[in-house]
């Protein structure tokens, strides 16, 4: 796989900060999975248009559609879970911060074998050492201290999962460039009705669409970041390697980490900021 452009490198930043901004706004209200489920619903309105202007992905793609559908699922549920129980501003670097580490050794692991230079391993060092002092920063004693932990490296876990999946399904979806944007329109299409029945389910349909309409105009703004972020970074790995796209797009830990500080008035000791620069220093190398 070739480096990345420069141009492609800025626009996977641009979406690092895009990415983190739509978190911010889950994280916003009280309820994190409806927020979540209203976010990606409307990303799914959003990429219903784009159906009917791009062409249907190559069947080879559909199996890793599949496949990113379904971790898709599981890391919104952990996200949520993870977000119940910690503040922004230590589950997003762990959740974030532990993909490029596991894409990395993924992607090692899997074909086409990308093999890791001697800086990009310090970059996973760096990453894996950022991780383990944003965990060990408060006593693991009580109730409700492993949870954002355990659960945000369940949800860094899914995403290498989808990854992966949307990885290689964006390299299988065709040659022309209508089937590699209509991938990434039947992925975003697909994924909203699973979490929107989830969500119904679980907060019954008439409370949820009561919520959901109180709260629309802050959900399309994250729908649009979330599905103009991820949209760049499947693109960017049509020709990028997965561990380099995946590094440099969580560098979005800082932008969280700031956003967390000045928007939602979280604490942020001097302690956190050092983590939260390491995993991103990491993510630099690796990229």
């Amino acid at each position: 796989m070739s480096d990345l452009s420069l141009t492609m490198t800025l626009l996977v930043l641009l979406a690092a900060v895009m990415h983190a901004g739509w978190n911010v706004m889950v994280k916003i209200g009280n309820d994190t999975l409806l927020n979540m489920g209203l976010t990606m619903g409307l990303a799914g309105v959003i990429a219903l248009p784009f159906l009917f202007v791009t062409a249907i992905p190559d069947p080879a793609s559909w199996p890793y559609l599949l496949g990113s559908l379904l971790t898709h699922l599981g890391y919104y549920l952990f996200l949520v879970l993870a977000y119940r129980h910690g503040e922004l501003s230590l589950v997003y670097p762990i959740a974030r911060g532990s993909a490029p580490l596991l894409v990395a050794v993924s992607a090692w692991l899997l074909p086409p074998h990308e093999v890791l230079a001697g800086w990009q391993i310090a970059g996973v060092a760096a990453i894996s050492f950022g991780i383990l002092s944003l965990a060990a920063e408060k006593p693991l004693t009580g109730a409700h201290k492993w949870e954002p932990i355990v659960f945000g490296l369940l949800t860094g876990l899914c995403i290498m999962g989808y990854t992966l999946c949307d990885g290689l399904g964006i390299r299988h979806a065709g040659p022309a460039e209508a089937q590699q944007f209509g991938y990434i329109a039947w992925l975003f299409a697909l994924d909203a009705p699973l979490l929107v029945a989830y969500c119904l389910w679980r907060r019954g349909i008439g409370p949820a669409m009561r919520y959901w309409g109180r709260g629309w105009k802050l959900g399309l703004a994250g729908g649009t970041l979330s599905a103009g972020a991820y949209g760049i970074a499947i693109f960017a790995m049509k020709s990028g390697a997965f561990a380099h796209v995946s590094a440099l797009r969580e560098t979005s830990v800082i932008f969280a980490a700031l956003m967390s500080a000045y928007l939602l008035k979280e604490r942020f000791r001097a302690r956190r900021y050092a983590s939260v620069s390491l995993v991103a220093l990491g993510a630099v190398l690796l990229h």
